[in-house]
């Protein structure tokens, strides 16, 4: 009786233990690894759009012209009457945290106007916030140098240079672990001063596109 009863505490002691190392295993297999960032590495984003113009000197609107090259009346408007044409953005660069991506950026606008085409180029330094680590919403700015041309039919090219800023605001929805796509909503804004006795040219752009980001850091999926 004593030896059954010995041998029973024998088994529950070797129950006991290897309940014990069973459940420590367990505890070591469902360790919970911290969430790999959604942004990460160099990136490149290039986006296609339309991009709504609008510029006006000191005193008065910028021109419209006819197909002949005359000006039509401008009926007191401060702005020249929009004009919407397909424009680019391009931005490339790093991203030093899951919340910010930092880069340079190109922006790209062109329509006619008359017998004469009008083009806008800017590059900029640009910024990208994600309020969210885990969301695809951001907001940028960026401020840099641009260039406004009017290339006329004769061959001739007249252009104005300045400053240039940017604010906007887009939607990254993550396809894969290295791309995403989204919509871009931008507001462009540059000043160029003319020469001796011209006045300064402002222009204003209204960029709406979509976009495609690539990067080489690794995304959670």
């Amino acid at each position: 009786m004593r030896r059954i009863a010995a041998s029973v505490v024998l088994i529950s002691l070797a129950a006991g233990a290897l309940s014990s190392l069973a459940a420590q295993g367990r505890d070591r297999g469902l360790i919970e690894l911290p969430a790999r960032a959604m942004r990460s590495g160099f990136y490149f984003t290039g986006a296609l759009g339309a991009g709504r113009e609008q510029c006006k000197f000191e005193t008065a609107p910028c021109g419209v012209l006819d197909a002949n090259g005359n000006t039509l009346p401008s009926n007191g408007d401060t702005w020249r009457k929009g004009v919407t044409s397909p424009s680019f953005d391009i931005r490339l660069g790093g991203t030093p945290s899951a919340q910010t991506r930092i880069g340079a950026e190109l922006f790209g606008w062109s329509a006619d106007n008359g017998p004469t085409t009008e083009r806008t180029a800017a590059l900029l330094a640009n910024i990208q916030l994600y309020p969210a680590r885990d969301a695809g919403f951001y907001i940028k700015g960026g401020l840099g140098y641009g260039w406004s041309s009017v290339d006329f039919h004769d061959g001739s090219t007249a252009t104005d240079h300045g400053f240039v800023f940017n604010v906007g605001a887009g939607y990254e929805f993550q396809v894969s672990r290295n791309v995403a796509i989204g919509p871009v909503v931008d507001f462009y804004q540059g000043a160029y001063p003319g020469g001796v006795g011209e006045e300064t040219l402002t222009e204003r752009i209204g960029f709406v596109g979509l976009s495609i980001t690539l990067q080489s850091g690794r995304r959670r999926f």
